[in-house]
Parts: structure tokens; sequence; C-alpha cells
């Protein structure tokens, strides 16, 4: 246990890229919020809940991941994972207690290295995956937002980027990776998935291919302004 957070190795050299609607900033409390709760979901799907960004575990009333996954495992057991994840944030609705918010993640730029092979991570949906997330305030005194960096950071911004402390503080955290399954295979995250990769299928398969070389990883952004090392 650590009151620091460090990127797991067999992440380190995969990054993030977030976008929002106009209108939204990646920077407000609501923005930080979105990017620190699904950056840990990645995580904890990718090498596990262990992994995940500090506090995030202890604020999130469904650490199991939600109905998407079937839940998280401590720790996975898999990795390296190498490539780019994206993510887009489609609009915050206030609520009483806190906000709502509506936002699409693409892991297809995201594969894992078995046996010398880069292979379609257990992640990769060609559609994107629809997120409904609620955050709703606690208690305790809630996290201002993060300070916004003068300029993209420059420091690793082609590792994965991690703030070192809790960014979950004052907050609950609810329905992290619920989707309505009446909008699979035309959701509302599709177009956005395809203005990225148009071509690729909606379900990627394990074998799908195995490249000798690693995908591309393109600089983390935003990052954040105490990023971990």
């Amino acid at each position: 246990a650590t009151d620091i957070y460090e990127v797991p190795d067999r992440i380190r050299d995969a990054t993030m890229v977030w976008s929002a609607e106009p209108g939204l900033d990646l920077f407000s409390t609501e923005g930080t919020l979105t990017r620190a709760a699904l950056e840990s979901v990645s995580i904890g799907l990718m090498v596990g809940l262990d992994y995940t960004y500090i506090g995030f575990a202890a604020s999130s009333n469904s650490p199991g991941g939600g109905r998407l996954y079937g839940g998280f495992d401590d720790d996975t057991g898999q990795g390296p994972f190498v490539g780019t994840i994206y993510g887009h944030i489609q609009k915050v609705l206030p609520t009483d207690s806190g906000f709502d918010v509506l936002s699409c993640v693409l892991s297809v730029g995201l594969d894992v290295r078995e046996d010398g092979k880069y292979l379609p991570s257990r992640l990769a949906d060609g559609d994107g995956t629809e997120m409904r997330s609620r955050f709703i305030r606690t208690s305790e005194p809630a996290m201002a937002p993060t300070s916004r960096p003068t300029s993209a950071p420059a420091l690793d911004d082609i590792h994965w980027q991690a703030p070192t402390g809790n960014e979950f503080l004052g907050w609950e955290i609810e329905g992290l990776t619920d989707r309505d399954p009446s909008t699979s295979g035309n959701g509302r995250c599709v177009p956005w998935a395809r203005s990225l990769y148009p071509d690729a299928p909606a379900v990627i398969p394990r074998d799908a291919y195995a490249n000798d070389e690693p995908p591309p990883v393109l600089p983390a952004y935003p990052g954040w302004l105490d990023a971990g090392s």
C-alpha cells in the first residue's frame, strides 16, 4: 500500500488519449473525475483492480466492473500492453447529488504481447464501448478541479500518464460500465469510433492477427499535471 501511485510496468508502454464534445472541459471537475475513473476501469481490465488509481476501488460502488465485463480480477496476469486507448466525453448531466457522464472508450489500438507476438487485447471493440457513469458527492469535502497545465505533458508523454494522488476524494462512483443492450451494434459511440478506425470490425477476435511489431503509441492527452512515474 502506498499514498503515491506508480504506473505498473505492464501498462507503461500504453497511453490514453481523451477528447470531448464542444463546450465540455477535460480539466473541469466532471472531466477530471471521468478521466480518472475510466482510466482506472481500463487499468482494471488490463492488469487488475489492485493496480487502479489510488482511491478508485474504495470510491466505487461497483468495484466488480458492473454488468458489461462481469467484474475485475485483482490481478489479471496479462500484459505487457502496448498502444493507445481513446476516450471521449459526450455529455455531462447534472443531478441533485452530483452528475452523470455519458462517454465512450475505444481500444482498437491496444495490443497485448504474448509469446513474442502482439495480439488484440480483450478490450478491443470496433464500435466503441458506451459508458454511463454517476458521480455522487459524499460528506467529505469534494476535491477541487485539477490545475490546468499550460501545455500537454512533455515528460514520458508516450507512456501511461497517471495522477499520483487520490482524485476521488469526496466522491462515490456508480454505474461505471453499464450499457443499454438495445443499443449494441448501433449505439451512440459508433460514429465517433468509426471516425478513428473506419475499417475495424465490431468484434475483434483474439486470433485476428499476431504481429511481430507493436502498434503505434500516441502521446498521452491531456495527461496529468502530477503524472506518476
